[in-house]
């Protein structure tokens, strides 16, 4: 076996004029990679190698789900190299070697390539080389964007690479003229890919420099429909304006671009719909009895001819156009025909390691499904009726039936033991977007899946984005890292100082703090995570045994509560220093911020009180009796109300900040340890260990509405940014329970 480095190469994925790709084993980290290592001309070439650096670090800094994440980079026996999350799959040229697919199919790859790009244009980074066979996607759809590079920052202008090494059938018309780039130059690309998905074929004929040159700069692209009938012509448009030869006239992003995809399917799947509805109409099948399709308004049409027809069933011949594991049922197909049109779902995300089967370096699908096309007539009752099945549930509200549908019988999701290593994830992008409305809180939530956890997860925080969450492993000595987007453990970081105890995160999601402490309690510290890398820049020393600490809105300020020191340690989030510490009543373990950062509230669990600080004099204000032993403490962000749980108490104090009075008392179920807000404010969530459940409590009617069974000694509820779920850490279990929190839109 080969070895470069820490690194054992054990198979070639595949090479090009700017290197080779391995599948290859990190010594250091325990674990297999993707391991690009660059050629020997480009890496001894200075300027070359600045960039490389340059546009690598802008790369890792990427946290959007479908940019393959980078964990290292830099040069070993004088060849540039980066490390990367090895993916089991295939490329989309590949797929596509089978011919066109589904325009439903099509545009939902476009959209995750989209969203891939727009994170990478709004870090300054345009990718320049966007083409199928730098779009990887696992066994159930979820595409990755690989190979940045090309990437370079915005405003660059051609570069010797451009020519030999990207793909001319993608290029955009200003990279032939050396003007400067911008992420129109990758709408351009993908509007190409979108094309190729959509008729099978390369926008352009021609395989040398000259002709390609020539079409890109001046042939007007074909129809998507004179090409493909059969993908109908309403995404002609959007094609011909994302290939459009001047950037001024393409779609200003590469999400834009998918957008005007998704509404032009919807509109031209509308108008097959309307037709269809114009008038009761009874179809004979082979002689058989007539099956009646009534008159029904539909409220979210199903695109008939564009997605639903190859998603139907036939296990014959046939092009391959969805990847499936497993013949799908009747369910999985209605919820799959819908998918692309409710709310921008799609499948859920990669599989959990273990789940994709051994073979070649991208694994194969067992089971595809065919175009319908090529269906054979003994399955067009089946289709007839599954259509009407969709026209049903669309005018019942189809929405919600897909949600059922998708996500009730998804299988339990498999990931690394505690003693297994698993690749410290460069997780979701730090965006600045909205997430989208905020689902409704319900007061009897229903119970998801179980996810293994590591051992000894005690506590959960969802970074800013939403996309992902760390969660502290007490006695593993690690931060497990989960990706929300498919509730599966994707990675740990090691915390080698002790045992991490609590995380929060910078308003930004840039940066973590980490409450730190060794058993013996000598190592007392807030680890500062750069979430970008996965790696600790500093250990700040604190008080001992530091809790559940916080961040101020405008990040400026970290408050640590020290349990065992009686204190609250105040970190400036430019130095990294505490600035100042504040003595309050033994022994405080939480404290919490209000919205406008003025004030700071300690549940201080031995002196039976909270202690209100003003946050812009650091001085303790008042104390408030609560219940015996606080624990957990919640300030609601828009009701002048703070809630606390007390451990030993069994119970839940309410308290009126406008007086600094407890107003109610609610008996809770055993040792409650955390108390959690719905992302709407309406609902409580509150953690007892010795109840092995988690209560609601509406604000509504300010009492508990529910109990909902989870895992052995949950500690910990943490609330998704949108609402829709939460996870409960089961310590005892190893755990995380998923909690369906939200109601129908």
């Amino acid at each position: 076996m080969q070895e470069f480095g820490q690194y054992q190469i054990e198979d070639l994925i595949g090479s090009g004029g700017m290197g080779e790709v391995y599948r290859a084993f990190d010594t250091q980290r325990d674990r297999q990679v993707a391991l690009k290592v660059l050629s020997a001309a480009l890496s001894e070439d200075p300027e070359y190698q600045r960039s490389f650096r340059r546009e690598s670090e802008a790369v890792a800094r990427l946290r959007e789900p479908h940019v393959v994440p980078i964990h290292d980079f830099g040069e070993i026996e004088g060849r540039l190299f980066v490390d990367m999350l090895l993916v089991e799959g295939l490329n989309l040229a590949a797929l596509l070697a089978a011919g066109p697919m589904a325009p439903a199919h099509a545009v939902n790859l476009t959209s995750q390539v989209a969203d891939a790009l727009d994170a990478a244009h709004d870090d300054g980074v345009v990718h320049r080389d966007v083409k199928p066979s730098n779009i990887l996607l696992t066994s159930n759809d979820f595409a990755y964007v690989v190979d940045f590079g090309l990437a370079h920052g915005v405003g660059h202008t051609r570069s010797r690479l451009t020519m030999t090494e990207a793909s001319l059938d993608y290029m955009a018309p200003e990279r032939f003229e050396s003007d400067p780039v911008d992420p129109r130059t990758d709408v351009y690309s993908l509007a190409c890919v979108l094309f190729e998905c959509l008729t099978g074929q390369k926008p352009f004929a021609g395989d040398d420099l000259p002709a390609l040159m020539f079409a890109h700069l001046h042939a007007v692209p074909r129809p998507v429909s004179d090409v493909n009938p059969a993908a109908g012509s309403t995404l002609d448009a959007v094609v011909a304006k994302g290939m459009a030869k001047r950037p001024a006239d393409r779609y200003p992003s590469a999400g834009a671009l998918a957008t005007a995809a998704r509404a032009a399917l919807a509109a031209g799947a509308a108008e097959q719909t309307e037709h269809l509805e114009e008038a009761p109409r009874r179809i004979e099948i082979d002689g058989d009895a007539d099956f009646v399709i009534p008159r029904q308004r539909v409220a979210a049409p199903v695109p008939v001819g564009a997605g639903v027809g190859t998603a139907l069933l036939e296990h014959g011949g046939g092009r391959g156009t969805e990847l499936r594991r497993d013949p799908p049922d009747p369910a999985t197909v209605a919820a799959e025909a819908f998918d692309f049109d409710f709310d921008r779902a799609r499948p859920a995300g990669p599989p959990p390691p273990g789940e994709t089967p051994p073979g070649e370096p991208y694994g194969r699908p067992s089971y595809r499904l065919p175009d319908l096309s090529m269906a054979r007539p003994v399955y067009r009752h089946a289709i007839v009726v599954v259509l009407a099945v969709l026209t049903l549930l669309a005018a019942v509200g189809a929405s919600t039936a897909v949600w059922l549908l998708s996500r009730g019988q998804a299988p339990q999701q498999r990931v690394p033991s505690a003693s297994a290593s698993v690749p410290a994830a460069n997780g979701p992008a730090i965006i600045s977007a909205p997430l989208g409305p905020l689902a409704r809180s319900v007061d009897t939530p229903t119970v998801g899946p179980t996810v293994q956890a590591n051992s000894t997860p005690g506590y959960m925080q969802v970074a800013p984005n939403g996309r992902y969450a760390y969660i502290a492993n007490r006695e593993a000595g690690v931060l497990s890292v989960f990706d929300t987007t498919r509730n599966a453990v994707t990675g740990t970081i090691n915390v080698p100082q002790g045992g991490p105890q609590f995380v929060t995160f910078a308003p930004d999601g840039k940066r973590a703090y980490v409450s730190i402490y060794n058993n013996n309690r000598t190592v007392n510290v807030v680890g500062v995570l750069d979430t970008a890398t996965s790696k600790f820049v500093t250990m700040v020393p604190v008080g001992v045994r530091p809790f559940a600490l916080d961040v101020t809105p405008d990040g400026k300020r970290v408050y640590v509560p020290n349990h065992d020191s009686g204190s609250i340690s105040v970190i400036d989030t430019a130095t990294d220093d505490v600035i100042d510490t504040i003595k309050v009543a033994p022994n405080p373990h939480w404290v919490d911020i209000s919205t406008d950062g003025k004030t700071v509230y300690a549940a201080d669990h031995e002196s039976n009180v909270v202690s209100v600080i003003d946050a812009t004099t650091d001085k303790v204000l008042t104390t408030i009796p609560v219940g015996l032993s606080p624990h957990s403490i919640l300030k609601h962000p828009t009701k002048p109300l703070l809630f606390n749980v007390n451990y030993d108490g069994s119970s839940m104090t309410v308290i009126d900040t406008n007086t600094d009075k407890v107003v109610r008392t609610v008996r809770t179920g055993g040792h409650p340890q955390d108390v959690s807000l719905s992302a709407d404010g309406e609902h409580l969530y509150i953690a007892a260990v010795d109840d092995n459940a988690i209560q609601v409590f509406s604000l509504k009617t300010m009492s508990i509405t529910a109990r909902v069974p989870v895992g052995h000694n949950p500690t910990s509820i943490a609330v998704g940014r949108d609402g829709r779920q939460a996870y409960a850490t089961n310590l005892d279990d190893g755990t995380v329970t998923v909690l369906n929190l939200a109601g129908p839109a």
